[in-house]
């Protein structure tokens, strides 16, 4: 039995039946634990990647998780919750919370047919209840303008020294645009489609908070409507699942923000020039030497797909 295995079952006072390791994020180790009793739950930890540098730690994970969910948004709740000194590694247990992830069978599969429809509104009014967290309770979060995401994100561009037409033009046409300041807001950082956890009744939970941090809302939004997580049903800009206005609606619903669609324009054009360099960064990762990843190295084709939207989003204003 491992070291993990055995803080595991002395922490939970239970025998464990099953330790099944799932697909890790950016900076976590994520396995299903499945006890004696049958009971599931989900430990996430600590890992150490060089692509995790910008991850918060899990720890505040969880505190941000705690506090969402006492404000109404549906995330799993935190078990319990273990730091360095346990000799395991930072992290946390939550509950497992059935339902689907994985977005070509949500879009797909008959039998989210009913749900489908309705999640478009129903996502953006869970967005608009995690928009409304008291950030006195999260002052360890960073605090995030556009303008310096826009800098960060050029200097991590600029450094591979190799340009790219496409993004150079489309980082001169962000720099031009007139930011509305809506206040300071909890954002996820990687709202979409593959982090949440959706039932055939009901969207069940939103997960993976590592890119959490204070700014503006209007980028949660904007990410969500990136064409990439439409996962081939391109023509519906709400994540794959329907029209904007429904997106837009079920935001509304729950918030005083009233959304310019102008604004979700330049931050979705912004959420495709991100995904872009991160596709970049993946590739040069292989190329580089630094790892041998056939994975990484096929993601470099995703880099033309968003020059492609970027180019029809700059040139005919085509936002779909």
């Amino acid at each position: 039995m491992s070291i993990f295995q055995e803080f595991l079952e002395s922490s939970l006072k239970q025998k464990i039946k099953n330790l099944i390791p799932l697909t890790g994020g950016a900076s976590a180790d994520i396995n299903r634990i499945i006890l004696t009793n049958n009971k599931e739950l989900i430990v996430r930890r600590s890992v150490i990647k060089d692509e995790a540098v910008m991850a918060i730690p899990k720890l505040l994970e969880a505190k941000i998780q705690k506090i969402v969910k006492s404000f109404g948004a549906p995330v799993p709740e935190i078990i319990m919750e273990f730091s360095e000194a346990d000799e395991i590694g930072e992290g946390y247990i939550m509950e497992a919370v059935s339902g689907e992830t994985i977005p070509r069978k949500i879009l797909k599969n008959d039998n989210y047919e009913y749900i489908r429809d309705k999640l478009p509104f129903e996502i953006g009014r869970s967005l608009a209840q995690i928009h409304q967290t008291e950030l006195d309770r999260l002052q360890e979060l960073e605090q995030v303008t556009f303008e310096e995401s826009l800098n960060k994100l050029f200097i991590i561009y600029e450094n591979f020294n190799q340009p790219q037409p496409v993004f150079d033009l489309a980082f001169k046409w962000l720099e031009t645009r007139k930011i509305v300041d809506y206040g300071k807001v909890l954002v996820h950082g990687d709202f979409r489609f593959g982090n949440f956890i959706i039932s055939e009744k009901k969207l069940e939970s939103i997960i993976d908070w590592e890119l959490a941090h204070i700014g503006n809302p209007m980028e949660d939004l904007g990410w969500l409507c990136v064409r990439s997580w439409r996962f081939g049903n391109v023509e519906k800009r709400a994540a794959g699942l329907g029209d904007i206005d429904d997106l837009i609606a079920g935001y509304e619903s729950n918030s005083k923000i009233k959304v310019d669609k102008s604004q979700l324009d330049i931050w979705q054009l912004y959420g495709s020039l991100k995904w872009g360099i991160i596709c970049m960064v993946q590739t040069f990762a292989h190329l580089s030497g630094a790892v041998n990843s056939l994975e990484k190295a096929a993601i470099g084709r995703r880099v033309s797909e968003t020059e492609f939207d970027l180019m029809n989003m700059i040139k005919n204003k085509n936002f779909l």
